[in-house]
């Protein structure tokens, strides 16, 4: 008569065991989040582009055709003159590349076809060479660049989708893997009138050339060196942001964050303003200390429980 009972007590038994075991993991099912705390803050939008740093005030120098260098006169750094010799030409050498690209005898190319000595045309200093005695000095790349002056610019390329937000006078900032410091101020101080197009490879693009001028400099910033530039277009001062991947958009095409509020995940929706380099600037559904899920994705309606793990990283808070 004592076994129905000892069967109920164990089914009961097991049920709580049960209930007790499924409340942990009722608890863990709640996904855990990482919270961003709004603060107002500044923002500030760029322009990147690349480019190469080269000497202000400066004379690219070209031969008329390709030739082979003999005795090389200057060095890098050097001060010149214009008229003095830069380098001589190796008659005979240059002599025998036409003729075998032309599939003639060298004979048949005269002495005076030939330039004997390339001179500065102006005063200053010689700040870039690409010739060396008994190498091919190429016409489509000059021989030398010889500069009036120490100032050095950055000649950068814009892509023709960017062009309408640069400026002449606007601010920018110059770095590159070689440079000393991690970033040189900079004026955009020329933009090109017209446009033209870039080839890399098989692709194209329309780009438009533009300068930085340097307004600092050390022993690291060589011509030729390349260099990124970032150019400020825009900035504002004590406004809310946040980044695009923490913003949704529901059926209704609004857009939404999800807040954390009381261990739960709770719709807010926003009005989103300008777009700045690193998120939305948000008009209206936002105010500092709002707490922002950073990863909406792993919410799956409103009102859903949720465990913040910590702030992320870059939060005020």
């Amino acid at each position: 008569m004592k076994k129905p009972y000892a069967v109920l007590f164990t089914i009961t038994a097991v049920a709580i065991a049960g209930i007790l075991l499924a409340k942990p993991l009722l608890i863990e099912s709640a996904p855990s989040v990482t919270l961003y705390t709004v603060e107002p803050r500044s923002a500030e939008d760029t322009v990147t582009c690349t480019g190469r740093i080269e000497a202000a005030d400066s004379e690219d120098v070209y031969v008329k055709m390709s030739c082979i260098a003999d005795s090389v006169a200057v060095e890098v750094g050097q001060a010149v003159e214009k008229g003095d010799t830069l380098f001589t030409v190796d008659v005979d050498a240059t002599k025998q590349v036409i003729a075998a690209a032309a599939g003639v005898s060298p004979s048949m190319i005269p002495d005076q076809q030939i330039t004997k000595t390339v001179t500065a045309p102006v005063d200053g200093i010689v700040r870039t060479l690409n010739v060396a005695q008994g190498e091919t000095v190429d016409a489509d790349q000059p021989c030398a660049v010889i500069s009036s002056s120490d100032a050095l610019q950055v000649k950068v390329t814009i892509h023709e989708s960017k062009i309408k937000d640069v400026a002449v006078g606007q601010t920018a900032t110059v770095s590159g893997t070689a440079l000393r410091e991690d970033g040189y101020a900079g004026t955009v101080t020329y933009i090109s009138p017209s446009a033209r197009q870039q080839y890399t490879g098989t692709t194209s693009e329309t780009v438009v050339d533009a300068v930085i001028s340097l307004s600092e400099r050390d022993d690291s910033l060589r011509p030729g060196l390349s260099a990124k530039s970032k150019i400020k277009i825009g900035s504002v001062a004590d406004c809310i942001i946040v980044p695009y991947e923490y913003v949704l958009q529901d059926d209704l095409n609004q857009e939404y964050v999800y807040l954390y509020e009381n261990g739960r995940a709770v719709k807010r929706v926003i009005q989103t303003g300008r777009e700045w380099n690193d998120g939305f600037e948000v008009a209206e559904g936002l105010s500092a200390g709002d707490k922002v899920i950073q990863d909406p994705t792993r919410i799956e309606k409103d009102g859903q429980k949720v465990t913040a793990v910590g702030q992320g990283v870059g939060t005020d808070a």
